[in-house]
C-alpha cells in the first residue's frame, strides 16, 4: 500500500512539475527527487509483485531467476536511493546558500 501511495504522489509530482511550473532551480531539483523515488518505489514495487506471484503459483523452479534478477537489481535500488539522498543534500546545501 505504502508504494502504490508513493508511486501516486510522486507521479502526480513529476506530471505537476513536468508539465505545469515554470521551471526554476529548487523545482529541477525537486522534479529529479520526484523521479529517483519514484524509480527506486516501483523497483520495490515489481520486486514484491513477483515474490507474490513466485509463492501464489508455486513456482519454486524460478526461484534461481528470482536470486538472479535481485543481484542484477540490488545495483539499481542502490543508485536510486543514493540519488535521492545525494538530491536532497544538494537543496538543502542551495537552500542555506539562497539564505546566505
Amino acid at each position: 500500500g505504502i508504494c502504490v501511495c508513493g508511486l501516486v504522489g510522486n507521479g502526480i509530482v513529476m506530471w505537476f512539475l513536468g508539465f505545469h511550473m515554470k521551471q526554476n532551480p529548487f523545482t529541477v531539483y525537486i522534479l529529479n527527487l520526484a523521479v529517483a523515488d519514484f524509480s527506486l518505489l516501483l523497483i520495490f514495487f515489481l520486486l514484491l509483485s513477483l515474490i507474490l506471484i513466485l509463492i501464489a503459483f508455486c513456482l519454486y523452479n524460478l526461484v534461481s531467476f528470482y536470486l538472479d534478477f535481485v543481484v542484477i537489481v540490488e545495483f539499481l535500488c542502490h543508485f536510486f536511493d543514493l540519488s535521492s539522498l545525494g538530491l536532497l543534500a544538494a537543496i538543502s546545501m542551495e537552500r542555506c546558500i539562497s539564505v546566505l
